[in-house]
C-alpha cells in the first residue's frame, strides 16, 4: 500500500490532468451544441398602505404610500438568499430543471419603471420554468408585503374602534345633557351655562367624526402587490456552446500534446541511474 500510495503521489499532477482532461472531453462531446432558453417578463404593482408620516401624526404628509420603494424591491430581487428562496420553492420541470436554476439565478434581475411598478426578467429552460418562477416570485413577495399591509391596516383598525368609542361616548353625554335640559326648567343662568358646555363637545364629535372618516378611507385604498406576467412577451432563444466546446477540445489536445513532449523530453532519472549501476556492477 505504501509502493502504491508513493507511485500515485509522484503521479499526482499527471492523474489531476488525465482527470480534467477526461472531463472536457465528456462535456464537449456529450452536451448538445444549442440551448434552448426562454426569458419572460412580469411587472410587480406594489400594493398602498397607510403612509407612517399619516399613522404616527395625523393628516400630515400623505395619505397612502407604496408598500415598499422600487430601489428596495431590485435590492431584495438582487438577494441571493431571496434568490435561493425562489429556485426552491419553483416546480421547475426534471427535463430542464438543472439549466433551468442557474438561468434563474443568474439572470434575475428588477427595473424600476416609476414609484409603483418594477419590471422583473428571468431566463429559465422551459415556458412552464418561466411562469413557475414567477409564481414562486409572486408569493416569496406576497408573504413580505402582506406582512406589512397587515400591521399598517391593524394600526388603522385600532385606531378606527378607538374613534368609535369616544364618539359613543360623547353622543351618550349630549344625549343625558339634551334630556336634563327637556325635563327641568333651569334658571336662565344654568341655561346660559349649560347651552356653554356643550359647544365644546360638538367640536370634539365633529373632530372624530373626520378622523374617522380619513382612516376609513385611507383602510380602502391599501391594496395588495400584484404580479403580472406578461405571457405575450416570452421569448425563445438559442444559446450557442460551439465556442466553449471548440476552446475545450483545443485545451484538451495541447494538454495531451504537452503530457506527451514531457515524458519523451524529459525521461525518468532513476531508470538511467539504475541502468548506470547495472553497467558498473558487471565490470
Amino acid at each position: 500500500m505504501k509502493f502504491i500510495a508513493s507511485v500515485i503521489w509522484k503521479s499526482k499532477w499527471l492523474i489531476a490532468a488525465a482527470t480534467a482532461l477526461a472531463a472536457a472531453m465528456a462535456f464537449a462531446l456529450i452536451t448538445p451544441g444549442k440551448v434552448e432558453i426562454w426569458s419572460g417578463r412580469a411587472i410587480l404593482t406594489t400594493g398602498s398602505a397607510a403612509a407612517s408620516e399619516f399613522l404616527l401624526a395625523q393628516q400630515s404628509g400623505p395619505a397612502v404610500s407604496p408598500i415598499e420603494t422600487p430601489r428596495r424591491t431590485i435590492v431584495r430581487l438582487s438577494n441571493p438568499t431571496f434568490r435561493d428562496q425562489i429556485i426552491k420553492q419553483a416546480a421547475f420541470e426534471p427535463a430542464t430543471a438543472s439549466i433551468s436554476r442557474s438561468m434563474v439565478a443568474s439572470s434575475l434581475r428588477g427595473i424600476a419603471l416609476d414609484e409603483r411598478r418594477v419590471a422583473i426578467e428571468l431566463s429559465a429552460g422551459s415556458t412552464a420554468d418561466v411562469q413557475s418562477a414567477f409564481r414562486a416570485i409572486a408569493a416569496e413577495i406576497g408573504v413580505a408585503h402582506g406582512a406589512i399591509l397587515d400591521r399598517q391596516i391593524q394600526i388603522l383598525q385600532n385606531r378606527i374602534e378607538a374613534d368609535k368609542r369616544r364618539i359613543a361616548f360623547i353622543e351618550k353625554r349630549i344625549d343625558e345633557l339634551n334630556d336634563r335640559v327637556s325635563k327641568t326648567m333651569p334658571p336662565p343662568q344654568e341655561n346660559e351655562h349649560r347651552s356653554s358646555s356643550v359647544p365644546p363637545m360638538l367640536t370634539i364629535w365633529n373632530e372624530l367624526q373626520a378622523l374617522l372618516r380619513d382612516d376609513m378611507m385611507v383602510k380602502q385604498l391599501s391594496e395588495p402587490s400584484v404580479l403580472h406576467i406578461e405571457t405575450d412577451k416570452l421569448v425563445m432563444t438559442h444559446r450557442s456552446i460551439e465556442r466553449l466546446r471548440a476552446s475545450l477540445l483545443a485545451g484538451a489536445g495541447m494538454l495531451v500534446a504537452m503530457i506527451v513532449l514531457t515524458i519523451f523530453v524529459n525521461p525518468p532519472k532513476r531508470a538511467n541511474g539504475g541502468l548506470g549501476r547495472i553497467d558498473l556492477a558487471e565490470r
